[in-house]
């Protein structure tokens, strides 16, 4: 086995597919996921915050 068949982790349709490419494609999936993640959070706390702020529901009487 020579050393460019351990670099490239597959052959795609479009050429082969090399584990640094691999590596950044993963890299990136992680920050969308966690940007994401921390939209999510801000908006429940937003929402939270607004519950306190409005007093949240009241009952008819």
């Amino acid at each position: 086995m020579n050393l460019t068949t351990l670099a490239i982790a597959f052959q795609s349709v479009i050429g082969p597919v090399e584990s640094d490419a691999i590596d950044h494609s993963l890299e990136l999936m992680g920050k969308g996921m966690l940007g994401i993640f921390i939209v999510m959070v801000l908006i429940y706390a937003l929402i939270v915050g607004l519950d306190k702020v409005t007093g949240g529901k009241k009952e008819k009487q």
